[in-house]
């Protein structure tokens, strides 16, 4: 159930009426007397990164036990990152608890229907809260500044400041875009500016920030939020550490592995990790040619790569050893070299084994349903595995290595192909079948017990099928 936050915030704050001037810090006492806070039962645990005697805890457990925000899917909250223009969005929605009906208009350039922030920005665009940018789009991506955001809560909040005509910030000029709204923010004593009497307006938030920000404004209006009585997190017996030690967090292209066999190069995007405990691994195998590899800027990776900054996970990038034919599915021996890549990369960082996400199109795709689950299943215990544009097993009735019940249990694997990828209807990579493919694919490993899905969207072919990759494994994270 929803909490105070569903008491429709916009319209008690406009019936407050509370005109501020700036003259010092004022406190959230200065609202109307609100009713008291209760204790409630919380359902779910405290998120992993956000311990009970952090700065931001409070905040982060009405929003998490007020279901304003559920976090990542690998339990954490990530309270030190960054939140983006279009996650703060929905954020204000659900905090807001109005109900909007988007429709099918496009206010945004950048903010399609497909979009998961397309309500909430679509909200805040009818409410007046948000014009976008001159150049017709929301910046969803875009990190939110302190200014920007004081901006959204002065236009949500309904209330009419008077700002002072001699600013009290020496960075923030009166005449400066967010100068009300910035004094007004500092005012009400929701948000205190830094020891050098900067406000810094242009400077990114980050989650943690935004929860408190919520927090106060919350508290200024109907007094403090209820306390949560919180479960106690469950052993982390669902982890498979490899303990591994020595690797450096950071991204970095082009690192060399030898198996002593084959060599080849990969990508590594791991600078947003944290150390300190087990994290998950993406690993994607590139299509025939190795355009995702050689161009990652251009391909899918910039997807992956923030699904996996995310959820916690390290993403890698390998290049092929074949270089002969610059494909993986050709040689066994190129999957024994990504399975012992994935093997020396848990010696050297911390990897949680029981998620072990595997992604690959096209000829990666072949790959990872023809050798990786066929032949190497045995490096790890779970996670899931989504194959674009092919995944085929012809002519076998069981896997070449036998599949762990553990893995059998704790895996999924998802294909997803677009209908015109035949050659019957010329959207094919050469006379590669790749709905064909999907189809022996998805239903071999169903016919094994595993649990499955196959996605054919119309009116797409092999390449324009390569977006719904990230698409898939975002459902997939989510859903875990």
């Amino acid at each position: 159930m929803l909490v105070t936050h569903r008491r429709r915030i916009t319209g008690v704050m406009a019936i407050l009426a509370v005109t501020v001037t700036l003259a010092g810090p004022v406190s959230a006492s200065t609202a109307p007397a609100a009713e008291a806070s209760t204790n409630q039962a919380c359902v779910t645990p405290d998120f992993a990164d956000v311990p009970r005697e952090a700065n931001f805890y409070e905040a982060i457990t009405w929003l998490r036990c007020g279901e304003i925000s559920t976090g990542y899917a690998n339990g954490t909250y990530a309270p030190y990152q960054q939140i983006t223009r279009g996650e703060t969005a929905q954020l204000l929605y659900r905090f807001s608890g109005e109900i909007h009906s988007a429709g099918t208009r496009i206010d945004f350039n950048d903010v399609p229907s497909s979009r998961s922030a397309f309500t909430a920005v679509s909200w805040m665009q009818a409410k007046g809260y948000s014009t976008g940018y001159t150049n017709g789009t929301f910046g969803v991506d875009q990190p939110i500044t302190r200014g920007e955001l004081s901006a959204f809560l002065y236009r949500m909040s309904g209330e009419e400041a008077t700002a002072p005509a001699e600013s009290p910030f020496p960075d923030l000029g009166n005449r400066d875009n967010f100068y009300t709204p910035a004094t007004w923010f500092y005012g009400t004593g929701m948000v205190s500016g830094y020891a050098d009497g900067t406000f810094r307006p242009h400077r990114a938030v980050t989650r943690g920030e935004s929860a408190r920000f919520l927090y106060a404004l919350e508290t200024r209006v109907h007094g403090a939020p209820p306390t949560y009585t919180v479960p106690a997190i469950d052993p982390p017996g669902n982890i498979n550490a490899t303990g591994g030690k020595g690797g450096a967090y950071r991204d970095v292209k082009a690192i060399t592995y030898s198996n002593g066999i084959t060599s080849s190069q990969y990508h590594l995007y791991a600078g947003h990790l944290n150390a300190s405990k087990p994290h998950g691994i993406m690993i994607h195998l590139h299509g025939d040619g190795g355009f995702e590899y050689n161009q990652p800027q251009w391909s899918t990776i910039p997807a992956y790569e923030k699904l996996a900054e995310q959820h916690g996970l390290m993403l890698v990038v390998p290049s092929t050893p074949d270089k002969a034919t610059n494909t993986w599915w050709r040689k066994d021996s190129s999957g024994t070299y990504a399975a012992d890549l994935l093997k020396d990369l848990g010696r050297k960082y911390n990897l949680d084994l029981n998620q072990v996400y595997w992604t690959g199109y096209s000829g990666g795709a072949d790959t990872v349903a023809r050798h990786m689950m066929n032949s190497h299943s045995a490096g790890w215990t779970g996670g899931a595995a989504v194959i674009v544009a092919g995944g085929g097993i012809y002519g076998q009735k069981a896997p070449l290595r036998p599949i762990s019940s553990a893995l059998m249990n704790n895996y999924e694997m998802h294909w997803v192909v677009g209908a015109d990828d035949t050659p019957a209807r010329g959207g094919a990579s050469g006379d590669f079948d790749a709905v064909q493919a999907a189809r022996l694919g998805s239903a071999f490993y169903s016919g094994l017990g595993m649990k499955t899905s196959l996605t054919i969207k119309p009116g797409m072919d092999h390449w324009e099928i390569a977006p719904s990759g990230p698409a898939k494994l975002a459902e997939v994270l989510a859903s875990r």
